[in-house]
């Protein structure tokens, strides 16, 4: 396997003063520090002689995670099962993680999908070593999710959530995949006879909303979803690498159809569906209030925002409803799904009792802890039927006014794999686990893309970094185009600026690291079988 790895000079310098100034890791032939380990074990058999409860600080590097503290009925049963109080940090802004790591001053866990950053020997443990230090812990982790965690050194050091093998989906009968979602007033269209059976149909009903309420936003978008809803159901991928016909790899871009999707975007802008402000929008939360407060016949955003809008709608007493569209409206629909594991928890190297996150991490990670942070409390928060599928007494889709005061679901995204999300709702009516089991039988899984991932500072990150810049600056150029030819027109320029940024040395890496890494992944769900 071919790997790069590169290490920020800054990061290795404070490292290396840390180290010689603190005398506090002693290296092994293996790279790995056990002086830490050892004192954090001098330190739990103190406070277990003391009866004291330990106390692991934990960071989580999401400035839009809805909880600030670890609270409420969920987190404190976590705790009593655990022996361990957690103070838990949320990261106030997307440099915060940089100058922790940069620093050496670290919490005891970390939270994030910034494996870059962590999954180094001198940053964090790596959980294998972790494993043989502390073998009285029960932490098994399955083959298929040491690989696909695996980093440039061959140690893992976090289970990314969000990934099941295909394996563990085979044992249930009902999946539920979740995506982007597409949302309209039932009020508004069942007043004018609109209906969605076909793509086309989003033209003709926004004509009509436009012309019956001419001071209505026809139609709005969320900043962080943007028009995904409009990709799935052309069949296009929105990032990374795609798998073409052959076996090899290209670069989202080139995707056939990609042009025609701005187009249409492009479209509904100049007639006026889509406003100039929206575009600006930078928080989730403004597309939300100018929904919620009536002001719009229609929305793209995620699947769970209808069911989520409507019971903000509720609580505010107004009478209209969102509806959403739970069928595919294109034979070509597809959701790419390429995830091999997002965020994860990490152990830090100044973790001050590294046994006692260690156990922290074998429970959260565990069947019993995660679907207790995902789900609640068994017998309290739901029930679980003859086949596995849990039943909720409670709204697991509502805001947050329904789950924060129990501190439901959230702490659950820390490290749940997808079985867990999947299965959730396959007992529920709502619109949101109609439409994800829709979309179950358009799902094209291929985990191996997402395990293809950039050394920090290295070509191919810079790369990556670059282009996404660009797009996220183009997009906008292209969308708002005077003209259909000035859309065509910028499109195309995007396409040049990305060759030239380095486009195809990202496909030239990609078809170099992807074939091994299959063939190495393939080999091991055979051996499952």
């Amino acid at each position: 396997m071919k790997w790069k790895k590169a290490t920020a000079v800054l990061l290795s310098m404070v490292m290396a003063v840390t180290a010689a100034a603190c005398g506090s890791t002693r290296q092994t032939q293996g790279g790995s520090s056990e002086t830490g380990i050892a004192d954090s074990q001098g330190t739990e058999s103190a406070r277990e002689e003391n009866g004291q409860v330990p106390t692991l600080t934990m960071f989580v590097d999401e400035t839009w995670w809805p909880y600030e503290k670890w609270e409420g009925a969920i987190p404190e049963e976590f705790e009593k099962r655990l022996g361990v109080n957690i103070e838990v940090t949320r990261a106030a802004d997307d440099n915060q993680l940089s100058l922790m790591v940069a620093s050496g001053d670290m919490p005891d866990i970390i939270c994030s999908y910034r494996y870059q950053y962590l999954a180094d020997s001198q940053v964090c443990y790596p959980l294998d070593e972790l494993h043989e230090t502390y073998p009285e812990i029960e932490f098994n982790v399955d083959p298929i999710f040491q690989f696909v965690n695996k980093a440039a050194d061959d140690h893992y050091y976090t289970i990314g959530c969000g990934f099941s093998p295909e394996y563990d989906y085979d044992k249930y009968d009902k999946i539920l995949s979740e995506g982007p979602g597409f949302m309209y007033r039932s009020d508004i269209a069942e007043e004018l006879g609109l209906e969605f059976k076909t793509l086309d149909d989003l033209d003709d009903t926004f004509a009509k909303v436009a012309e019956a309420y001419p001071d209505m936003t026809v139609c709005s978008f969320n900043c962080a979803h943007k028009f995904n809803w409009l990709m799935q159901q052309l069949g296009l991928k929105g990032n990374g690498y795609y798998e073409t016909a052959d076996g090899t790899l290209k670069w989202w871009l080139r995707q056939d159809g990609l042009l025609d999707y701005y187009k249409k975007v492009n479209e509904w802008y100049r007639k006026g569906y889509l406003t100039a402000e929206n575009f600006a929008y930078q928080s989730e939360d403004e597309t939300k209030e100018i929904c919620v407060g009536g002001n719009v016949f229609a929305n793209f955003g995620y699947d769970n925002h209808a069911d989520n809008y409507n019971a903000a709608i509720t609580a505010n007493g107004d009478d209209f409803r969102f509806s959403l569209v739970t069928n595919e409206l294109s034979d070509s629909c597809t959701a790419y799904d390429t995830n091999c594991g997002g965020r994860g928890l990490y152990i830090t190297r100044s973790c001050k009792d590294v046994e006692t996150a260690y156990k922290l991490l074998a429970y959260a990670y565990g069947e019993e802890g995660m679907k207790l942070l995902m789900w609640g409390i068994d017998g309290e928060d739901y029930t679980v039927d003859a086949d596995g599928y849990p039943t909720f007494t409670y709204d697991f889709q509502g805001d947050n006014s329904v789950l924060q005061p129990r501190g439901l679901k959230y702490w659950g995204w820390l490290v749940h794999n997808a079985i867990v999300t999947s299965i959730a709702e396959a007992n529920s009516e709502s619109q949101t686990a109609q439409d994800r089991k829709n979309l179950t039988e358009h799902v094209n899984r291929n985990p191996v893309i997402g395990m293809i991932r950039f050394a920090t500072d290295s070509d191919e990150a810079n790369i990556n970094a670059k282009l996404d810049e660009m797009v996220k600056n183009q997009n906008t150029n292209i969308f708002m185009a005077e003209s259909e030819e000035a859309c065509e027109e910028a499109f195309n320029a995007m396409i040049q600026q990305a060759e030239q940024i380095g486009m195809g040395t990202l496909e030239d890496y990609g078809n170099t690291t992807y074939p091994e890494l299959k063939a190495q992944y393939d080999e091991l769900i055979a051996g499952t079988k």
